[in-house]
């Protein structure tokens, strides 16, 4: 388990994370408790990942907790996730590659429309974050 000193932000990492009431082995690299905060990390997903990639994962699921209602959005709101934690990703400078490439890894294991809906919001976010839509800089 990883705490931060206030006790805040909490993460803890699992060989794998479990479904408690089914006991099925579940194929997401982490996910996050609505209500506790509390961040839980799959070592069998997240083994293969660069550091940019687990941060971005990393970043997802604070941002269901941390950063959808601050908007306005469910906590459960995947897109609202996705694109708030693209956000603070990209704003710290770390590759877009990385980001595509995890999250089309994620959604590969779990094709579904939603997913692809999904993959489509985050590359149109990229193609506008690049274009400086959102920090348009005043020289």
């Amino acid at each position: 388990i990883f705490r931060t000193d206030n006790g805040v932000f909490n993460i803890k990492y699992f060989p794998q994370i479990v479904d408690f009431r089914t006991g099925k082995t579940l194929n997401t690299p982490a996910r996050i408790g609505h209500k506790t905060g509390i961040i839980e990390v799959s070592q069998l997903s997240m083994i293969k990942y660069t550091v940019a990639m687990r941060m971005i994962i990393l970043l997802h699921e604070f941002s269901h907790k941390y950063k959808n209602p601050k908007m306005g959005l469910n906590i459960s709101d995947e897109i609202g996730a996705d694109i708030n934690a693209l956000y603070i990703y990209l704003g710290l400078g770390f590759s877009k590659v990385d980001a595509i490439f995890v999250f089309g890894n994620v959604f590969l294991k779990a094709q579904s429309p939603s997913n692809m809906e999904r993959m489509r919001k985050i590359m149109d976010y990229i193609k506008r974050f690049e274009n400086e839509e959102f920090a348009k800089i005043i020289k």
